[in-house]
């Protein structure tokens, strides 16, 4: 996976440290009276944690343990929360994803101009705000084409959590037969019960059970993603464009994912935009929400 590509000015300490002493971190907080939300401005612009009041953060985190293998550590710390990517990515090519820029705070909206990427000549424009009264985060993202080439691509968002509970995929009800649109990119085959369950309505991964392969990505056509923790439910929701089968998109043609790597210690709920033609200076844009919920008790 691509986004495993090493990040040579990223360096951890050890297995139970996930922060470089040499590296700088600088955050802005923005909350109401029932959560808050932290995003990095400094080494990148990241989501990296959103959290009810006095509740734990379930995403990845730069305090994150991450496994190590020979005195190394296996995952790089720019996969930490929410970011955007452009996709199809190439290869080696770019600094995407890993880019601060100017960054601005207006109350509860941070708005982030990044840095043009110098391998694609790609240019994002971030938006978060949060809602005055519930736990919904709104997040708009723009790529353009600052580059001279005509190229195509679109808003990728992969957010990552700490490992362990139920992830699960739901898909978009204007369909009366949800055609999944199955997608296991070549991690060694599809994963099986009981750590991933798929029907006709939804997929399940239950993550505190070992995968066979122990790596994979599935992807298909729906508009949500709710990962259930036993104190806290994670909705992601496209909102703008709306997810319609008609459209290309990367990934397969998938505009939602799960992603899970037992080996590296981390899952992803991933939504992309629809693939645009982008000639020098056109946009593309994409909105979703990430929103906190309780649990039922049964």
């Amino acid at each position: 996976m691509s986004l495993l590509l090493s990040f040579l000015s990223l360096h951890g300490k050890g297995a139970d440290s996930g922060v470089d002493s040499a590296m700088k971190i600088e955050t802005i907080k923005i909350d109401n009276q029932v959560c808050e939300a932290v995003i990095t401005t400094k080494p990148f612009v990241h989501l990296i944690s959103f959290r009810m009041k006095g509740a734990k953060n379930h995403l990845l985190n730069f305090e994150s343990p991450n496994p190590s293998a020979n005195g190394r550590l296996l995952r790089p710390l720019f996969i930490v929360g929410a970011k955007l990517w452009y996709a199809p990515e190439v290869a080696g090519s770019s600094l995407f994803g890993k880019l601060t820029g100017d960054v601005t705070q207006n109350k509860n909206e941070v708005n982030a101009q990044l840095d043009v990427d110098p391998g694609t000549g790609l240019q994002g424009r971030i938006r978060f705000v949060l809602d005055e009264n519930r736990p919904l985060l709104t997040i708009t993202s723009v790529i353009r084409n600052a580059g001279t080439k005509e190229t195509k691509t679109s808003c990728w968002w992969p957010v990552s959590f700490e490992p362990g509970g139920r992830m699960e995929a739901v898909p978009i009800p204007s369909s009366p037969e949800p055609a999944f649109n199955y997608h296991f990119w070549s991690y060694g085959g599809t994963a099986s019960e009981p750590g991933c369950k798929i029907s006709k309505t939804n997929v399940v991964l239950d993550l505190d059970h070992p995968l066979q392969p122990p790596i994979f990505k599935i992807g298909f056509m729906a508009r949500e993603i709710i990962l259930t923790k036993p104190d806290c439910i994670y909705r992601l929701t496209v909102i703008d464009p709306p997810v319609d089968p008609q459209r290309q998109y990367p990934h397969g043609g998938s505009p939602v994912m799960l992603y899970c790597d037992q080996k590296t210690w981390f899952c992803e709920a991933e939504l992309s935009g629809p693939l645009a033609q982008l000639k020098p200076q056109e946009e593309t844009a994409f909105t979703f929400a990430i929103s906190l919920e309780q649990p039922h008790k049964n």
